[in-house]
């Protein structure tokens, strides 16, 4: 997440504005924007404390606070900072896993659009910053990164967590 926070003050321009999203004031937490798209029969929703993909009945969250993504039972998005037990299920299952698809499509997009617009460099700088943040744990380095969100889509059940995804998979 803290990466497409950078891509929301790029110094060219939003990268979100500029790839389709629409900016609203967060409802929840002050001093905060929601960012949604319309994207696979549903929206992207991000905002600094969840991001996540809703459709017609509901959708996938990861909702930042908990550090964890749930289904999303309510086809309003959540107003930030307030996640009501009853409006989701953190039940690990294949009902998340299929609903996690449409985000995980759109983060790969997003990415591309991010290397297009932005070059290689952009990516590897922001990694370059997040690694120096006191409280920032690591991650893989920008092409890897995308690489395991690709098989975390197209095979989930053999991926490994991302301190042990390797090159050569």
């Amino acid at each position: 997440m803290y990466f497409w926070g950078k891509d929301a003050e790029h110094a060219d321009g939003n990268l979100f504005l500029r790839t389709g999203f629409e900016k609203r004031p967060s409802a929840g937490l002050k001093g905060t924007s929601c960012y949604r798209l319309p994207w696979e029969n549903g929206a992207i929703e991000l905002h600094g404390a969840h991001a996540g993909w809703l459709g017609e009945g509901g959708g996938m969250l990861y909702i930042r606070p908990l550090h964890r993504c749930v289904q999303w039972l309510d086809p309003e998005p959540p107003i930030p900072g307030e996640y009501p037990g009853d409006r989701y299920s953190s039940k690990p299952d294949g009902i998340l896993q299929n609903l996690m698809r449409p985000f995980l499509d759109w983060w790969i997009s997003h990415e591309r659009e991010v290397l297009r617009l932005a070059g290689a460099s952009y990516r590897e700088s922001c990694h370059r910053v997040f690694k120096k943040l006191p409280r920032s744990r690591a991650w893989l380095r920008p092409p890897l990164a995308t690489r395991w969100v690709i098989a975390l889509r197209d095979h989930p059940e053999d991926l490994p967590r991302a301190k042990r995804f390797d090159e050569g998979r």
